[in-house]
């Protein structure tokens, strides 16, 4: 091989390593799903896969996830929690990581998270580096689930990453409250979390129960549910167990039942499901800006207009999802109506979704009851955000408040009644007897 093509190899070897170390770089340096992904992804199907172990390490626990021990190895360590549109490389390169360190470690990393698309503001990191800057380990928590950490390590100068399964503990937990004004400040009275309030209104009585117009002040609320617990933190609500609702104008019961073929659900005392075709409104919501009327006066065009539909008022960018299931048979634009979704649903049924922001399904998708089809918006022929949600039968427009007014839920199968029956008594004693006086439940036969 004579000297100038030597040299050519040479150079063009070098060329490749610069650009796959570039590629690296944009992995961990955009805070993006449609970016930087696919040359980070190229790279990693080029190189060596890293070694992954999922598996639970109940040793660990969150204290030990910022190691801090004295090494004579270690030359520095440092730990930080992401900002808002930032990111693990920027983070790292402000704290004088090496490109080349900053590569390896996305290498390890991308099996098992991606960089680009995974992280949050709030995640946390730290690192240990030895005397030469060299990568010793790498933690990183993430908010949403602390207690599965991603772990990185370098074993024989080669750095592994793997999810650790942290402990958590459960109690179960009672609350007993009467409605003063509406659920969700009653249940913050109670010590309890939104996220109990969204649980009750949106899973558990999302078909059955309209917790904008039904409340009334009196009415009694009662749940036995589950927390988990990291390290002595609350860390999320588990499971509600039972719910009771006892008010004037409705009242349900909701008992969790699981089969032994872990199949689950919510079922009244009578073991009937709570599931419906239609769930009553398409979103968490706190206010109902305008209900469905055939004579309202349209604020924009300054006449009478009906307005055939429900108004959400919702922060910019809350999440949009399918009342029921069915088949999108439109997502786009629509003149006034903005970015809308359009669904059809069995038995001659349509729902749509208008002024989104954002659509995150597809003409011809078929998608499940509760799933996320878009985000509130203001686009089209609106004031502010919010969602107008519509609901069609058989080519007229009703109201959807009114879907699930006939009908009740399937019946749990006969053979799994007496077992229901169980564990509905069970919960109930953990409900003491004097607050739980009018409600009606029925004795397995």
């Amino acid at each position: 091989m004579t000297g100038p093509q030597r040299v050519d190899m040479l150079f063009w070897a070098l060329l490749a390593s610069l650009v796959a170390l570039v590629a690296l770089r944009q992995g961990l340096l955009l805070n993006s799903p449609r970016k930087g992904v696919a040359d980070a992804a190229l790279l990693a199907s080029q190189a060596p896969p890293a070694i992954v172990i999922p598996v639970a390490e109940p040793e660990l626990s969150a204290s030990t996830l910022v190691p801090v021990q004295a090494d004579s190895s270690v030359h520095r360590s440092y730990s930080d929690t992401l900002d808002s549109d930032d990111s693990i490389y920027l983070k790292l390169k402000r704290r004088g990581m090496s490109e080349l360190q900053i590569a390896l470690l996305n290498q390890a990393l991308l099996p098992i998270f991606d960089p680009a698309r995974s992280v949050r503001s709030g995640d946390r990191f730290s690192v240990r580096v030895d005397s030469s800057d060299a990568l010793i380990d790498f933690r990183y928590i993430r908010q949403h689930k602390p207690d599965k950490p991603i772990v990185v390590d370098r074993v024989n100068d080669e750095l592994h990453a793997r999810q650790v399964v942290l402990p958590v503990s459960r109690r179960t937990a009672t609350v007993q409250v009467v409605i003063e004004d509406n659920l969700a400040n009653v249940i913050d009275s109670a010590g309890e979390g939104d996220r109990l309030t969204d649980i009750i209104a949106d899973d558990i009585f999302g078909a059955v129960i309209d917790f904008q117009k039904d409340p009334r002040r009196g009415d009694r609320v009662s749940l036995v549910f589950t927390k988990e617990y990291l390290d002595g933190q609350f860390l999320r609500y588990d499971r509600v167990l039972l719910a009771s609702y006892e008010g004037r104008v409705v009242s349900r019961h909701a008992v969790y039942y699981e089969n032994p073929n872990g199949e689950g659900g919510y079922y009244d005392n009578n073991g009937a499901s709570l599931e419906r075709l239609f769930l009553l409104k398409p979103l968490s919501f706190r206010r109902i800006s305008s209900r469905f009327n055939r004579k309202r006066f349209h604020p924009i065009l300054k006449r009478n207009v009906p307005h055939l539909g429900t108004d959400y008022a919702a922060n910019h960018g809350t999440e949009v999802w399918a009342t029921a299931r069915g088949l999108v048979t439109m997502a786009g634009r629509n003149g006034g109506y903005g970015k809308m979704v359009e669904i059809e649903h069995p038995n001659g049924y349509r729902s749509r979704y208008a002024h989104l922001s954002r659509i995150r399904v597809r003409k011809g998708q078929h998608v499940k009851q509760q799933q996320i089809i878009g985000h509130v918006g203001a686009t089209g022929r609106a004031t502010g955000p919010h969602l107008h949600y519509e609901l069609i039968q058989n080519g007229r427009h009703i109201n959807p408040s009114s879907v699930n007014s006939r009908g009740e839920g399937e019946p749990l199968a006969v053979h799994y009644r007496d077992a229901f029956y169980v564990k509905r008594d069970q919960l109930l004693a953990l409900l003491r007897p004097r607050e739980l006086a009018g409600v009606e439940v029925a004795r397995s036969p």
